[in-house]
């Protein structure tokens, strides 16, 4: 029975990561690049012509369909093309070290990897990747048992930066299955599978899309965004695209009174995952949610 579980959901959640790691590539092609430290107000960087821009996510493209097609070494030709584009582009230090990893070069992988984690880019994820290179390249010499203490630290350090990440659960199944504990595997696959299909994982994902767009788009002389109501109530992610505007037109006050009603109908983790978001650390001071309304509860 245990088989058939471990089979059944590897094949469910195999197809599921790559999914999102091919979301992950194309949502880096159109972010703005972000320094780690903190931006003045109203400030976006990497301003690059619009066709070097195109370019940039041309060749991203192309590397993206050349890796899943199994052309990796195309596919890093591709991503050395993007470099030469956008050397800041956000996300590319995580696509060299997926690449990497086809390769079977460990090394070079998790240095890029490394790499992404230390940029403040896609650091969940790349914490989680560590961990999948290290499986790897113990697989192919033999080592998955003494090494599996380092994988799990690295997929720990990912589960905390990210709560609703899959990625580590779906590669602690891998390291389980590969160390012969098919039962641990199954209830990680399980618990990755639970986390792709949360309603809370979706509302997380379409408000991180929703804030690099804003990010992206954002002038000085843009008209007020306006939000969409749902029978004269405007939905949680309409809240957080709100106070995102006020943010970036230095309203404060509009902010907290948006997050506040957010904080209200939302679970206190659900909303302190929102903030977590690299558009929040840039731009939200904290202390204007001091006085927010209590956080609501799960039912």
């Amino acid at each position: 029975m245990g088989g058939m579980w471990l089979k059944l959901l590897r094949s469910v959640l195999y197809g599921l990561v790559v999914v999102l790691l091919a979301g992950i590539a194309l949502v880096a092609g159109i972010i703005i690049a972000e320094k780690t430290d903190k931006l003045p107000p109203l400030v976006i960087v990497n301003e690059l012509p619009p066709e070097q821009r195109a370019a940039a996510k041309s060749f991203l493209e192309q590397a993206l369909a050349a890796r899943l097609a199994g052309n990796h070494r195309e596919a890093l030709a591709r991503l050395e093309d993007v470099r030469a584009q956008d050397a800041a582009m956000r996300g590319l230090a995580y696509q060299f070290a997926l690449t990497y990893l086809d390769l079977g070069e460990y090394g070079l992988a998790d240095d890029a990897a490394r790499l992404s984690v230390d940029s403040g880019e896609e650091i969940s994820n790349a914490q989680a990747l560590r961990g999948w290179i290290l499986l790897e390249k113990s697989r192919a010499e033999g080592t998955v048992a003494a090494q599996g203490a380092g994988i799990l630290t690295l997929l720990e350090e990912s589960r905390m930066t990210d709560p609703f990440n899959p990625m580590p659960f779906y590669i602690m199944g891998e390291y389980y299955r590969a160390d012969g504990r098919p039962g641990l595997a199954v209830d990680a696959y399980r618990r990755a599978l639970e986390r792709v299909s949360k309603t809370d994982s979706f509302l997380v994902t379409t408000v991180k899309a929703g804030l690099a767009g804003l990010r992206l788009n954002y002038r000085a002389n843009n008209p007020p965004l306006k939000l969409n109501a749902i029978n004269g109530v405007w939905p949680p992610e309409q809240l957080f695209f709100g106070a995102a505007d006020a943010l970036l037109r230095g309203n404060n006050a509009a902010a907290a009174e948006f997050l506040g009603e957010a904080r209200t109908r939302l679970p206190e983790e659900v909303f302190q995952a929102m903030l977590q978001d690299s558009f929040f650390q840039d731009y939200l001071d904290p202390s204007i949610l001091a006085d927010s309304p209590e956080p609501a509860s799960r039912p």
